[in-house]
C-alpha cells in the first residue's frame, strides 16, 4: 500500500503534470535566457544550508543554489542569483526580476494560481514551532492568544492562526524572527521541519530551543515560475531536470553536502522515480 503522504504528492504531479500536456505553450522564456546567456534564479539568503550569504565570499550557498546552479549548466548558460525573501519571492517573478525561484516556495493552491509550479515537488516540509526549552509547548492548541513569530509571506500564517488562535507576528525575515523568540518578545517561532530540524543540528541551538509538536501540513516545494510560463518549453525541461535530480539522488546528497539530516521525503522520492526511470527505460 502506498503510504498517504507519497500518494497525496504523486496526485499532485500528475494533475500538474496533465496540465502541462493539456497547456499551450504562451511565452518562450527558455529561448529568452539562452539569447541572454545567464538564467537569473531567486533563492533564499537568509536560511543556513538552504541558501545564505557568505560574508567571506559575497556568494549566496546553500542546498538551493547548488541546483540553480545545476539548472544552468544544463541549459549551457551562466548564472545568476538574486537573494529573496519570503514575503517577496512571487513579486520578484511578477515583476521580472528573475526568471526561477528555488526559495523553498511551499505548494499551495493560491500560489498555483498565482505563479507556474513545475512538478514534481524537489522537497517536502511541514509546519512547525520553533520554541524556548523553558516554556515547554506539547500541543498546538497551546497557541492560543500565544504571540507567535513568523515571516511574511508564510502559507502558514492564516491556518495556525485561524484553528489555533495564534497571535501571528509576521517579521521581515527569518533571522529578525529567532531574533525575537531569543529576545522573549515572541513564545515561539513558526516556520519548516526542514528548517528547524536542520538548526537543531547546532548543539548551541538545541541547548536553548526545541521542536516538540508533531508536523502540520507536510507539502512539497516548488520551483517557481511566472503564470505565464505555465506549458512553456522552460517548465518542462524543468520537470525532467527536477524528476532527474531525484532519481540520481542528487537531492540527498546534496542533503549529505550542507549538513542537512536525510529526508524520509528524499529517500522515497530516489527510489521512486529511479524505479519510474528504469521501467520506462525498458
Amino acid at each position: 500500500m502506498i503510504p498517504a503522504g507519497l500518494a497525496r504528492t504523486l496526485a499532485w504531479t500528475l494533475a500538474i503534470l496533465t496540465a502541462l500536456l493539456a497547456s499551450p505553450a504562451r511565452a518562450d522564456l527558455l529561448a529568452e535566457i539562452e539569447q541572454r546567456g545567464t538564467l537569473i534564479v531567486g533563492v533564499k539568503a537568509d536560511v543556513p544550508s538552504w541558501g545564505l550569504l557568505d560574508k567571506a565570499s559575497g556568494r549566496i550557498i546553500g542546498l538551493e543554489p547548488d541546483l540553480a546552479k545545476d539548472l544552468a549548466e544544463r541549459l549551457g548558460v551562466d548564472l545568476e542569483l538574486v537573494p529573496v525573501l519570503s514575503a517577496d519571492r512571487v513579486s520578484a517573478l511578477e515583476r521580472r526580476r528573475v526568471d526561477v525561484v528555488i526559495a523553498t516556495l511551499n505548494q499551495t493552491p493560491e500560489r498555483s494560481k498565482q505563479l507556474a509550479l513545475v512538478s514534481p515537488s524537489y522537497y517536502e516540509s511541514g509546519a512547525s514551532l520553533l520554541t524556548r526549552r523553558k516554556d515547554g509547548f506539547n500541543d498546538w492548541s497551546e497557541l492560543r492568544n500565544r504571540r507567535i513569530c513568523s515571516r511574511r509571506g508564510s502559507f502558514y500564517n492564516r491556518p495556525i492562526a485561524v484553528e489555533y488562535g495564534a497571535d501571528i507576528v509576521a517579521l521581515y525575515s527569518a533571522e529578525i524572527a529567532l531574533a525575537a523568540l531569543r529576545d522573549g518578545r515572541c513564545d515561539g517561532f513558526l516556520g519548516d521541519t526542514a528548517v528547524f530540524g536542520l538548526m537543531l543540528q547546532d548543539p548551541a541551538m538545541a541547548a536553548r530551543y526545541e521542536m516538540t509538536l508533531p508536523a502540520l501540513n507536510p507539502t512539497g516545494w516548488a520551483v517557481a515560475l511566472r503564470r505565464e510560463e505555465r506549458g512553456g518549453r522552460l517548465e518542462n525541461l524543468i520537470s525532467e531536470t527536477i524528476i532527474d535530480w531525484l532519481s540520481s539522488g542528487l537531492i540527498g546528497r546534496l542533503e549529505d553536502k550542507w549538513g542537512i539530516p536525510r529526508s524520509d521525503f528524499s529517500r522515497r522520492m530516489e527510489a521512486y522515480w529511479s524505479e519510474h526511470s528504469q521501467r520506462k527505460n525498458h
